[in-house]
């Protein structure tokens, strides 16, 4: 579904410094003043051209003992994989800029997989004299000799890698009035309840995706331009990006299709208003770094006559040893896209569909010297009713702001990725234009969830270049809706038409229950300098009723995680 925008200003910082209507300047100007070359634009030109390049590498090692908790066709798994990052730029002061990421072996397992002259095939046909590492990462897919409408006989499959992705490929044009960025750009900077921009935001486990967009943005500081304008040209500038009004505007192109056909376009267009202050003294308290965010989105579709509205809201600050940070999304409209898919599923007819659904997340860090206590609250709203004439009301967090280290990120996301894949296989042989059943799978995604996550983060050692740290999280987690946590496909399949309620299971085959359970994540963390993090991180699940089989069971899972990280 729709990932609204939520922009950072911050990540405008380059740019903004320099924006010509806060400095009153043209762009040959301000290059004139720069040096004593201002006689030869061309030289000076290329003297302020320049470049910045980052590049981070990550292995990374999980067992999770087991991933199926009341089954016997899949137990533990554990695999090592990498990636490698790199983020270049080129920018030509007061002038504009180019950025660039890609991602290199994106979840590439160690070894030389596979099956020789299979897919994917292994470089060699003896293991034992197996010596160049091939392209193959982990997927969910059908089990050797398995029946496809069976759920239970899907599970972990090798898939071939793409050796190279790029994330983001942009530009940015300092125009006399604000800034213009075309391209392939983060559909959100930093880490949202709507969007991620796959950096390295999370508090546990690691980020695997980078939210993108080909969008069209424009930006400016509000409110000094319009000092400078009222003004008349007297004002003095401020083009710090740690404070005022920051206003922008976007278009997306999301989906094109047949490009002789406009009907099928999928474009949203938005803008988003920020204002920073970088302290304050409200209500006799200090505050610090105070922030707040408000969006509006708008995503249209002619073809499944889809009008989505959405307005995330952010706003946080700190006030002596506390951090605050706040969230909101409210995302409604209509659609006929996901009903198209499930209609096929269960013979019904496709029908427009209400979009109603919400999300927040609240975090709280109180400090305490080598200590902080975070209080974290998350939700998302949920559907438990799959059938295509009811409303749509499931909300999803950004795939890479985790929640936790084992029941959303991969028990859930195992089994609700077995389920889109029988389902998908019942529609296989269908021409169909939409196949929202791959949003079933959550791919680690925290949804139809209220989730109370308590943590405590103690530094062990700060010498320096030497830090060591370690980070203890309980979290606990119910289902928003009343109904309980619902898999929609194979309701869907058993739907014999009577009230939903006697339909419906779980992911697990069981009747759905609320309680998700409760897990308990540990962290040991060293870091020397900026460049190297060694992470170790572990977690036990104690399944609710949620989670329970048709027979009530569901047994304790265990994951343990070793990470290497390099960055430069």
């Amino acid at each position: 579904m729709m990932r609204p925008v939520g922009l950072s200003p911050r990540h405008f910082a380059i740019p903004f410094a320099f924006l010509v209507v806060v400095l009153g300047l043209s762009p040959s100007a301000a290059l004139a003043e720069e040096g004593d070359d201002a006689d030869n634009p061309v030289d000076q030109a290329e003297s302020a051209i320049t470049y910045e390049a980052d590049a981070e590498y990550r292995v990374r090692s999980v067992r999770i003992d087991p991933i199926e908790l009341s089954g016997t066709r899949v137990r533990d798994i554990n695999f090592t994989e990498q990636r490698a990052r790199i983020d270049a730029s080129t920018a030509l002061d007061g002038v504009g800029a180019i950025y660039f990421q890609m991602d290199a072996l994106e979840g590439v397992l160690f070894g030389d997989n596979g099956r020789f002259l299979g897919d994917p095939s292994a470089n060699s046909g003896v293991s034992l004299a197996a010596t160049t590492p091939n392209l193959t990462r982990r997927d969910i897919g059908l089990l050797p000799g398995g029946d496809p409408f069976n759920r239970e006989d899907y599970g972990p499959v090798l898939r071939q890698a793409d050796l190279f992705r790029v994330n983001y490929l942009y530009a940015d044009a300092m125009l006399p009035f604000g800034l213009l960025r075309v391209g392939r750009q983060p559909l959100n900077y930093g880490a949202t309840i709507t969007a991620h921009e796959g950096g390295r935001f999370n508090r546990w486990g690691v980020s695997e995706h980078a939210d993108a967009a080909d969008r069209i943005l424009f930006g400016t500081k509000l409110d000094e331009a319009i000092r400078v304008i009222t003004s008349g040209g007297d004002h003095t500038p401020n083009p710090s990006m740690d404070e005022g009004l920051v206003w922008a505007l976007f278009y997306d192109f999301h989906q094109q299709d047949n490009i002789a056909l406009m009907s099928d376009n999928l474009r949203q267009m938005g803008t988003n208003l920020q204002w920073l202050l970088p302290e304050a003294s409200w209500l006799g308290q200090d505050w610090r770094d105070l922030r707040v965010s408000a969006t509006f989105t708008h995503l249209r579709n002619e073809y499944f006559d889809s009008r989505i509205y959405a307005f995330p809201f952010a706003m946080g600050g700190s006030i002596n040893n506390v951090d605050l940070d706040f969230q909101f999304s409210h995302i409604r409209g209509e659609t006929r896209e996901v009903s198209e898919g499930f209609a096929a599923l269960t013979g019904s007819t496709a029908v427009s569909q209400r979009f109603d659904a919400y999300g927040a997340r609240g975090v709280a860090d109180i400090h305490f010297g080598p200590v902080m206590l975070t209080l974290e609250a998350n939700y998302a709203s949920g559907d438990a009713n799959p059938r295509p004439d009811q409303p749509l009301t499931a909300f999803t967090f950004a795939r890479d702001l985790n929640v936790g280290l084992l029941m959303f990120e991969h028990i859930l996301a195992f089994e609700s990725a077995r389920s889109a894949a029988v389902g998908i296989e019942n529609l296989r042989d269908l021409e169909m234009e939409s196949f929202p059943l791959t949003e079933v799978q959550t791919d680690g995604r925290f949804t139809n969830a209220i989730g109370l996550f308590p943590q405590l983060y103690v530094s062990l050692l700060d010498r320096g270049d030497h830090l060591l740290h370690t980070r203890l999280g309980v979290l606990t987690a119910w289902s928003a809706t009343e109904l309980g946590a619902v898999d929609a496909i194979q309701t869907a399949l058993n739907d014999d038409g009577g009230p939903i309620e006697d339909n419906i299971i779980n992911y697990h085959g069981g009747i759905p229950a609320r309680f998700y359970g409760t897990e308990v994540d540990l962290q040991l963390g060293y870091q020397f300098r900026e460049n190297f993090f060694w992470t170790v991180e572990g977690a036990v699940l104690f399944p609710g009723p949620a989670l329970h089989d048709e027979h009530g069971d569901a047994v304790r899972s265990f994951l343990v995680e070793n990470r290497f990280e390099f960055l430069f």
